[in-house]
């Protein structure tokens, strides 16, 4: 009876996830000298509101890979649909490639049902996918927005379990921005009471943990399907740099020019090489020769 491969199919396509550097990882790390490279984590707080008329979510932007701060402008909230987005914490690579998956299922589905699609749709797709693969895929997200049924807000965990909730938060800030979400959260907030929750949130989140820090990103879902993303800087906060560098394209500069004479290699290889440039052989110097006398014989 043949072995079992070690991934199916599914996982060993390219459009979907390799473990191919894990286990070359797990392989080199018994040999002595080798330290595996960390991972971009987003070592974040992220908090979700559902109120009246919409819902927020809110990030900050800090990246960090280990002890290392990377970036102050990560992207951790992202567009699944024009009406659901989806918001983060866990190993960058793993977010990036979800919502990129999601994303293209949801454009699909859509396509299906010439309708707006339900938020639970992408919820249900994103559960299946981390289930599937068996916790391996390590990020938590929230998943918000508006369809047919109102405004919807759930928590996903990255074993595949999920709950549908008024307001959540993760990430390493988790504890700290969940603690003023309980004592402030009110079923009938307005747009701009959420909006402060949400900040207050994610401060307290910078405040009591190492890795998260820099601006406060916040997405609002509002019931008429508009949406706003926005930065929110405070003093003290590290103001985001653009990760790509944006150059001018213009002309070359001529700092100085110099003119020399251009002479045929014919005419340098007919002409002899002066002294000073002539090769000694090996053996001898260019030192003149002192004669010795000889002795005669008797």
């Amino acid at each position: 009876m043949l072995p079992a491969p070690s991934q199916s199919l599914f996982q060993r396509s390219s459009t979907e996830f390799s473990f191919v550097n894990r286990e070359r990882d797990n392989q080199l790390a018994g040999r002595k000298g080798f330290i595996p490279t960390p991972p971009t984590t987003t070592g974040s707080t992220a908090v979700g509101i559902k109120y009246r008329d919409g819902v927020i979510i809110a990030t900050d932007r800090q990246g960090t890979a280990d002890c290392i701060v990377t970036t102050n402008c990560m992207k951790k909230i992202y567009c699944l649909q024009d009406n659901i987005y989806a918001g983060g914490s866990g190993i960058y690579g793993d977010l990036h490639h979800v919502a990129r998956l999601t994303r293209a299922q949801m454009d699909l589905h859509r396509l299906q049902m010439s309708c707006k699609v339900p938020v639970v749709c992408a919820n249900q797709f994103v559960k299946h996918l981390l289930y599937d693969y068996q916790g391996n895929i390590r990020i938590n997200l929230i998943i918000g927005g508006v369809d047919n049924e109102g405004p919807s807000l759930y928590s996903t965990h990255f074993d595949g379990t999920t709950e549908k909730v008024p307001f959540a938060s993760n990430g390493s800030g988790d504890f700290a921005a969940m603690t003023v979400l309980e004592k402030r959260w009110r079923e009938s907030l307005d747009e701009k009471g959420a909006e402060s929750l949400a900040i207050d949130a994610v401060r307290s989140g910078i405040k009591n943990d190492l890795y998260s820090c820099s601006p406060i990103h916040i997405c609002v879902i509002r019931t008429d399907y508009s949406v706003s993303l926005y930065d929110k800087i405070f003093a003290g906060s590290p103001v985001p740099r653009s990760p790509v560098w944006r150059v001018k394209p213009q002309p070359p500069k001529v700092l100085f020019a110099a003119d020399h004479a251009l002479e045929p290699i014919a005419n340098r290889l007919s002409k002899s090489p002066p002294e000073s440039d002539q090769v000694v052989p090996k053996g001898h110097t260019d030192r003149p020769r002192i004669s010795t006398p000889q002795k005669q014989k008797n």
